[in-house]
């Protein structure tokens, strides 16, 4: 089953880390209205660097059956 999967990163630069990559969505819609509001609670007005977030999704191949796919 392919579904699109939520990739969130904290910090800037090269000190940006992956924090989550399990959140997986039937629907590309509901995956990006997701990724707007994890970066719109973290943006980068008044956040210091190492507490900014970038999301975003990517289409990826699932077994549905050990995957949770909201």
């Amino acid at each position: 089953m392919h579904v699109f999967v939520l990739f969130v990163f904290m910090g800037y630069g090269a000190d940006r880390s992956l924090v989550s990559d399990d959140m997986y969505f039937q629907s590309i819609d509901h995956c990006n209205l997701m990724a707007s509001k994890i970066v719109k609670r973290h943006s980068s007005h008044g956040i210091s660097a190492e507490d900014r977030v970038v999301a975003y999704c990517m289409p990826v191949k699932v077994d549905e059956i050990k995957e949770t796919v909201y």
